[in-house]
């Protein structure tokens, strides 16, 4: 899917979303954010800013979301990849796991993720394997 096409299927996938937002769901979005956030390797805390105000500009595409609980465990898991980058990306994958069975979790995790890759228009290397990363810790197969 080229990015056009996957952001509209992301954006749509949240439209439909009209249930109430786990705290499982919350934690897997904001690992998935996180992930994308440190794809390029290096996450500085004004990355760490700026993707939180990237968020904030999509805020109408996440129905359901309570943006101050999403910030408060995206930045503890973006705190937890700058101080120990292997350690914090495998708690991120434990945190996005947790929807494994999950359907509908699921794929508000994937799409949302295809959202934070997509949004400056490019889709570099470094994001499309953040995705792989995250669909193998959602149990769902990559597309490329």
């Amino acid at each position: 899917m080229v990015p056009d096409e996957s952001m509209a299927y992301a954006m749509a996938t949240w439209a439909r979303f009209n249930a109430g937002v786990s705290d499982d769901l919350l934690r897997a979005l904001s690992a998935a954010f996180a992930l994308v956030a440190a794809a390029d390797g290096a996450l500085a805390e004004s990355e760490v800013d700026e993707f939180v105000d990237l968020l904030r500009r999509k805020a109408d595409v996440f129905a359901g979301i309570d943006f101050h609980e999403l910030e408060r465990a995206f930045r503890d898991l973006t705190d937890s990849l700058i101080a120990d980058p292997e350690q914090g990306r495998v708690r991120a994958c434990d945190c996005i796991a947790r929807m494994r069975g999950d359907a509908d979790g699921c794929e508000l995790v994937r799409s949302g993720a295809a959202i934070a890759v997509a949004a400056d228009g490019l889709v570099r290397a470094p994001e499309q394997a953040a995705m792989q990363d995250i669909c193998a810790a959602l149990g769902l197969e990559t597309s490329t």
